[in-house]
């Protein structure tokens, strides 16, 4: 046989033989080639997959863009910020962008989730303490503001720490210094801080649960992630994205259809947010039968949108705020019919017994709506 060449396709380079030799059979070099084009395609998807980033916001959506254009603007300051959003909507990545892109990307980043230990842990492990401050304090200890001095802080349930801490906080955004437990003097930190909550801090400040001066100090700059269902352009990259990252990680190869996919996904109101679709999708793949995601390997938990029903009405009232009646009957209609069309498969014929419509009138208003039955299926 003679030695292996190499050729081009689509300006891709293979090795591949050259007729004629031993055992060639007529089509037996066409097999070869295309043999070796699967292999550099697979493995081409390999690394192009290897290369989406764990952590990183999806979605070119236009508040997205704006989201992360704000994001990047706010990184080259020092400006304390604020950010705020549903649970699940990403505000740790927006927290990590903001870090990657700032002076202090080189310095240490400390995520603290501050409903997750009581006062005293939390004061020690942020400020440190002195030797003999309180039982079990052998030496003396260095604070997270002393160690992460010069990087970043992100503060994850900021609305959730008590009046006590909120006054000690206070001292190190307004005079940037610290004082250990069981200390007397004051340390100065070069300390960049990101908080975050889900709860309405200005309901919080009128309650008197939270201080005043404190708000005000945190919310100097303040980013807004709006939830997963009012950003639906993007679950198409969000889809795409996690069935590609967990078909790896799961070691399973998946055939799916985002287009699809994300029609039926959409008229799911997603109270988890991100967090819950990415929770579903990795729950599909890993129910998939055949390497095939179809509908009916998504599963929700539906006593999350239970809770949620007696705000059911402000949501829409707050959703369509300023819309016109009409349009926001349109809208409607067109995502419950997406939404019957998705559960039942595409199947016309099904879809209006279940809306308790004729046939006809299911396809003039599918028409209108522009929607097409076939890319549910």
């Amino acid at each position: 046989m003679s030695k292996p060449q190499v050729c081009t396709i689509n300006r891709q380079y293979f090795e591949c033989y050259v007729a004629p030799f031993a055992g060639y059979k007529g089509d037996n070099l066409f097999w070869v080639i295309l043999k070796k084009l699967s292999e550099k395609e697979s493995d081409l998807k390999n690394s192009i997959r290897d290369r989406v980033p764990e952590d990183c916001l999806i979605g070119s959506s236009a508040v997205m863009c704006k989201l992360q254009n704000m994001a990047t603007r706010v990184a080259k300051t020092d400006a304390t910020v604020m950010v705020t959003g549903e649970s699940g909507t990403g505000k740790e990545l927006i927290a990590k962008l903001i870090q990657q892109n700032s002076r202090r990307k080189e310095k240490p980043f400390l995520i603290i989730n501050c409903n997750a230990i009581n006062d005293l842990l939390l004061e020690s492990d942020l400020f440190g303490y002195e030797k003999g401050s309180f039982t079990g304090a052998h030496s003396q200890k260095k604070g997270k503001f002393e160690v992460v001095d010069g990087g970043t802080i992100f503060l994850d349930e900021i609305g959730d720490i008590s009046p006590r801490m909120q006054a000690v906080l206070l001292r190190v955004l307004q005079h940037g210094e610290i004082v250990r437990v069981g200390g007397t003097s004051p340390l100065k930190v070069d300390v960049r801080f990101i908080a975050a909550t889900n709860r309405d801090l200005v309901k919080a400040v009128k309650d008197g649960s939270f201080r005043l001066d404190l708000f005000y100090r945190l919310n100097i700059i303040k980013i807004v992630i709006p939830p997963l269902r009012d950003r639906k352009e993007d679950f198409l990259e969000l889809i795409t994205h996690f069935v590609r990252k967990y078909s790896a990680l799961f070691g399973i190869d998946i055939d799916f259809n985002p287009e699809s996919l994300s029609k039926q996904l959409e008229a799911y109101d997603w109270p988890g947010n991100v967090r819950e679709l990415q929770n579903v999708i990795q729950r599909a793949i890993l129910m998939s039968e055949d390497g095939i995601l179809s509908a009916d390997a998504f599963t929700f938990d539906n006593s999350l949108v239970d809770k949620e029903q007696s705000n059911t009405l402000s949501s829409v009232i707050k959703r369509f705020n300023g819309t016109p009646l009409k349009s926001i009957v349109d809208q409607v209609e067109k995502e419950i019919i997406i939404e019957k069309l998705a559960v039942n498969g595409g199947n016309v014929a099904n879809t209006a017994v279940k809306l308790d419509i004729c046939k006809a009138a299911l396809y003039e208003k599918m028409k209108r709506h522009d929607i097409s039955a076939k890319s549910l299926r």
